[in-house]
């Protein structure tokens, strides 16, 4: 008994052969799927670096002049490089307990907790006052009084044979006496290190990490004022020879902000207060004469000084050289970041040959610290955008 074929579906006399049911139909791609990740607290972030940001500075204009003669930022002055770790510390753990950290931002966030800590330990103040606050008091010693003497008696003509004494057993240290010596240790080698070095060249290393804490803090407030996809999407369109530029003009006017440390730290901007010459000459006398040599580069007033002054003329070069170069970007955005990184290398060196010819007096040095902060925020300003830029178009910025 045979089977009976299949009927087959008739069709309809205008339907078309090939077309798909709509179970068969290809599903259309989603977009926003970089979006769609998990973004982390941004803003959050943002505000956090902000406030690393504002405590460094903190930190940079309490150095350069303790208290600003106020006695009450005398007090204060120890503790801004604690405070800013305390600050990185809570942030750090607000966003790992609430798991708000956006994805690859994890060794950002420590490199940063690690310059915060190395802040706030190269001032020994906190430390030796935690090393005090922890040592146990010692006993104090009670004389007898003289109504409680005893009865003189008559020593014997032969004195007895002593008995030995044993040594006293050395009782373990308990965990506050530990710390208190941990502490202790820490305060000696950061004196040694200071008396090893000298006063000026480990302030200058001081002001060294603070600028490098606000540089990277406010590169990483920028990264987090966009989106994920906004940073893919600016890469995309990021100009190589302008971010190489802004980045060499960056590390030079670190190199620059070390050597006005070291000038301002041994006096030297008040040595020579003629330009362009140097003591009437183009070259300052005795330029390398301490013995031995590498003295010259922590302590020759004049080398320091002249070196100065020579980083100054080939950051105001470059900084020319970058102006020129980003006149052929195609973001208006950026071309304006580099025209006020330029001015201000500019006014830069003016305010600093104002300041050499006035002898560095107290205000003029603050203002040309200032104005190297300011400077140095620009440049990473500029060198952001060249990464990724703010692309626009007929309607405005995206």
């Amino acid at each position: 008994m045979g089977m009976k074929p299949a009927k087959n579906r008739s069709r309809a006399i205008f339907e078309e052969v090939g077309v798909e049911t709509p179970k068969q139909m290809p599903v259309a791609p989603k977009g926003g799927m970089i979006d769609a990740r998990p973004k982390g607290a941004r803003k959050a972030l943002m505000l956090w670096m902000v406030s690393l940001i504002v405590l460094a500075v903190l930190q940079l204009g309490l150095d350069a002049t303790p208290g600003f003669g106020i006695a009450e930022l005398d007090l204060v002055q120890p503790y801004t490089g604690l405070a800013l770790f305390a600050v990185w510390a809570l942030g750090a753990l607000g966003l790992a307990l609430s798991r708000r950290l956006p994805p690859g931002w994890g060794m950002r966030v420590a490199g940063l907790g690690l310059g915060c800590l190395l802040l706030a330990a190269s001032d020994p103040t906190p430390i030796s006052q935690l090393s005090k606050a922890l040592s146990p008091e010692p006993a104090a010693e009670m004389l007898p009084q003289t109504g409680a003497l005893p009865p003189l008696q008559l020593l014997p003509a032969t004195p007895p044979t002593p008995a030995p004494i044993a040594a006293p057993v050395a009782a373990a240290p308990t965990p506050q006496e530990q710390v208190a010596q941990a502490a202790d240790l820490v305060v000696a080698k950061i004196n040694l290190a200071k008396t090893t070095i000298g006063a000026a060249p480990f302030s200058t290393l001081r002001l060294g990490l603070a600028f490098a804490l606000v540089g990277f803090a406010f590169w990483y407030a920028l990264l987090a004022a966009r989106t994920e996809a906004a940073l893919i999407s600016a890469r995309r369109q990021a100009e190589p020879g302008l971010f190489g530029l802004a980045t060499g003009l960056m590390h030079l006017s670190f190199v620059q902000l070390l050597v006005g440390g070291l000038v301002t730290g041994i006096g030297a901007g008040a040595v020579f207060t003629d330009w362009p010459m140097m003591g009437g000459a183009w070259l300052p006398p005795d330029l390398l004469s301490m013995e031995p040599v590498w003295r010259n580069a922590l302590e020759n007033q004049g080398l320091l000084q002249f070196s100065h002054r020579v980083l100054g003329y080939l950051l105001l070069a470059l900084g020319l050289f970058a102006l020129i170069r980003s006149r052929r970007s195609v973001h208006g955005v950026t071309r304006t970041a580099f025209v006020l990184a330029t001015v201000w290398i500019g006014l830069q060196a003016v305010l600093g040959v104002v300041t050499l010819l006035h002898g560095d007096p107290l205000h003029l040095r603050l203002a040309h610290l200032g104005g190297a902060l300011a400077l140095w925020l620009f440049l990473i300003r500029a060198r952001f955008l060249a990464r990724y830029p703010r692309v626009q178009s007929i309607r405005g910025i995206k």
